[in-house]
């Protein structure tokens, strides 16, 4: 249950990262030089960065709910999060003309990846 939890706290704050912060920047940005460079980090990266913990997060509770032991390490995490990120940023572009190629994101994804497992960790 706890993982759930997780899992859904990390959605909510993509939501509000993508309908509230981003946006939110976007004006002060207008006014406020340092406020352009947060608004490219969270617009850029924000979201990259929730996605590599989410994706373990959902990796881990789906472990959990098939009985199998759910990833504790953070070798083992880190390549999970970095085959899912070539995967989203050098496959996906193959077959989605609108996605684009960012060796940053994949980057982005493993923080967010080494985030969720100290998470783990701390809470197990």
């Amino acid at each position: 249950m706890k993982r759930l939890s997780v899992l859904l706290s990390l959605s909510g704050l993509y939501a509000l990262n993508r309908f509230l912060l981003i946006p939110q920047l976007e004006r002060f940005a207008e006014r406020m030089q340092d406020a352009e460079a947060l608004h490219r980090f969270f617009a850029s990266y924000g979201a990259d960065i929730l996605a590599g913990a989410w994706i373990l997060c959902f990796l881990n509770l789906l472990l959990a709910w098939s009985g199998r032991r759910t990833t504790r390490h953070m070798m083992p995490a880190v390549l999970f999060v970095f085959g899912c990120g070539i995967f989203w940023e050098y496959i996906t572009p193959l077959y989605l003309s609108r996605a684009v190629s960012d060796p940053l994101d994949i980057a982005a994804y493993l923080l967010g990846g080494c985030i969720y497992m100290v998470i783990e960790k701390r809470f197990r």
